[in-house]
């Protein structure tokens, strides 16, 4: 009769939604692009940025993710590159301060999971689907994501003037994070 009442209990126990956020010193977003035909590659990553969660625990899939990374905190390691990226060959960070991902569905693909939503760069916005995979608990959700994006459907068209293609127009992205509890959650 016990095992009866507490299995009625566990299976009416609704489930909660979590407000969770990035931990910054746990999480990078970063990037690798081809140089010269592929010749050799720069990675970077952005230090400045932020994600808000509301976590399902019981369904990812009912979960809703959006991040906010600030362009200017573009970091190769190299200043005069850097600053280079900031300018409108680039990110033009004076006119487009901020890079946005906002999902509008979370789904599993295959081993994994994808977010489909809205991604915006340079003063455009694109519907996308990014896949990932978690790799934290489920009181607090981890993910990588491996993706890639065309520069030039962002408007980032930047050719160098000696080489033909010496910029690939494909860029790969890689995030890694770690999330917290939010300070701030709904009573």
């Amino acid at each position: 009769m016990l095992f009866c009442t507490t299995l009625v209990l566990v299976s009416t126990i609704k489930a909660q939604t979590i407000k969770v956020e990035i931990e910054p010193n746990h999480s990078t977003i970063g990037f690798v692009v081809k140089i010269a035909k592929g010749v050799t590659r720069v990675t970077g990553k952005f230090t400045d940025f932020a994600m808000q969660m509301d976590y399902v625990d019981e369904d990812i899939t009912k979960s809703s993710v959006t991040f906010t990374i600030q362009a200017q905190s573009i970091n190769t390691g190299i200043n005069q590159r850097d600053e280079h990226l900031r300018s409108a060959d680039f990110f033009e960070v004076e006119k487009y301060p901020e890079i946005s991902f906002k999902s509008t569905a979370i789904r599993k693909a295959g081993n994994g999971f994808e977010m489909e939503g809205d991604f915006s760069m340079h003063g455009v916005t694109k519907h996308v689907v990014i896949p990932f995979e978690l790799t934290g608990s489920e009181r607090t959700p981890s993910a990588s994501i491996r993706w890639s994006l065309n520069r030039e459907d962002y408007g980032i068209n930047y050719e160098h003037s000696s080489m033909k293609h010496f910029l690939s127009k494909e860029i790969a992205v890689e995030i890694d994070f770690w999330t917290r509890k939010s300070k701030i959650q709904d009573n």
